[in-house]
């Protein structure tokens, strides 16, 4: 099977490319691409004309959130699939904080299998760091790397006890393994449910204070640096989480780090009048932090962008704000948000698209996230232009609780290629 992209706007940032070219696909591999590729083959069983569109690597997001296995009426690993799809996702992680809990070999070989079965995006199993996430006892984290496991995490969870999360820490590296822990205090977040700001008090809501991040960052930070680790900083939301890790990378520590999608969207007063879909953690933070974050990802200190996906069904949002479950889906709006500030001015097309292919890539040591001769077909046409009204009813997620529902967007893909196979083409 051969397949010809023309006229496309070749976007590759591990390469740094921005030029108007073509791609050959044969089958499922990148044949030839670039500025030279003018014309098909002789004998292509498919030719693209993609005039006016960009050609890029499919995105990889390192945080999705299903109910398979436990919870299937959220999400499924298919539904799951087919909105990564059609938000131009061709590999995500699976998180572990499922029920039951993917804190074994078994469980991490049925994501691995579940997730072929489904025929859609690549799909990786984040192992859980402790046995049920309860924070008392290591999870069997070599057992489970062996098994295919990316990396491993407390999920939303954090681990209190210093001496378990050192113990895990120090296994993980002995290892290889890498560690990603969500940074928060719950002592001090208790049961807060948004950011604590002058409009928290004004809502008369509990404020999730900056301070739950920072205390937790600083210390793993310094036990990864002991245990000589691999770590990252999952969902960063403030600009002294920023400084923390700027610190630690200067003092020589393997450390990355992650920010959703939405934390660079939206900002606290998004949460408009007790706007359930709205309700996620980390919480939308006050601007000064949003823009604190998008100069950091401007300047490359944040090596990949995730959507959070935490889909959750109406009847856990349909209630008083305090109440309501936290959680959003993100699969089907990642990009538009991240163009968003391609379209405010921060950002070039090229920055933009890193940390959303090769950063993750790099980041777990996955194979994609770039365009290069012999490698997978995974490749995304989008229209960083073309505008759309995100509507709820219109997701494909089996949850379909959007913050960005209602919201004008820009940008949306139009096809995504998985191993040289359209799986998703939207009209």
């Amino acid at each position: 099977m051969i397949t010809a992209i023309l006229n496309a706007r070749i976007l590759d940032p591990a390469s740094n490319t921005d030029a108007e070219g073509g791609l050959i696909i044969e089958d499922g591999k990148v044949a030839a691409w670039g500025t030279g590729v003018q014309a098909a083959p002789s004998g292509a069983d498919d030719v693209i004309d993609a005039v006016g569109l960009c050609l890029a690597p499919g995105l990889i997001d390192l945080r999705v959130k299903t109910g398979e296995p436990g919870e299937e009426h959220r999400e499924t690993l298919a539904t799951a699939s087919r909105a990564a799809l059609s938000g131009g996702v061709t590999q995500f992680v699976v998180m572990p904080d499922t029920r039951p809990v993917i804190d074994d070999v078994a469980l991490v070989q049925f994501i691995a299998r579940k997730g072929a079965e489904a025929g859609g995006a690549h799909i990786h199993a984040a192992g859980a760091l402790t046995v049920g996430l309860g924070g008392t006892a290591m999870a069997e984290i070599g057992l489970m790397k062996e098994a295919g496991a990316v990396v491993f995490t407390n999920g939303d969870v954090p681990v209190a006890d210093p001496s378990i999360m050192k113990r895990a820490l120090a296994y993980a590296g002995s290892r290889g393994a890498i560690v990603a822990s969500r940074p928060d205090t719950p002592a001090l977040t208790g049961n807060a449910v948004m950011a604590a700001s002058s409009y928290a008090a004004r809502l008369g809501l509990k404020g999730m204070p900056v301070e739950s991040e920072w205390i937790a960052t600083a210390r793993d930070l310094t036990l990864a640096e002991t245990t000589d680790v691999q770590l990252i900083v999952d969902g960063v939301s403030t600009a002294r989480t920023l400084e923390l890790i700027t610190e630690a990378k200067a003092r020589g520590a393997t450390v990355g780090c992650t920010a959703n999608a939405y934390s660079l969207f939206f900002n606290d007063l998004d949460v408009g009048d007790y706007l359930t879909y709205c309700k996620v953690n980390p919480p939308f933070r006050v601007e000064p932090d949003r823009q604190a974050l998008i100069t950091a990802l401007a300047a490359g200190d944040i090596e990949a962008i995730v959507s959070g996906h935490d889909p959750q069904p109406p009847e856990s949002k349909r209630l008083p704000f305090g109440e309501a479950s936290f959680g959003a889906a993100g699969l089907e709006t990642t990009l538009s948000a991240v163009l968003s500030l391609v379209h405010d001015g921060p950002l070039d097309l090229v920055s933009a698209l890193r940390p959303l292919t090769c950063g993750p890539a790099d980041l777990l040591g996955l194979q994609g996230g770039r365009i290069a001769n012999g490698a997978p077909a995974d490749l995304i046409l989008f229209d960083p232009d073309r505008p759309w009204k995100c509507e709820r009813e219109d997701l494909i997620s089996r949850s379909t609780n959007s913050p960005f529902d209602g919201r004008l967007l820009q940008g949306q893909v139009l096809r995504t290629i998985v191993g040289g196979a359209t799986l998703f083409q939207r009209d």
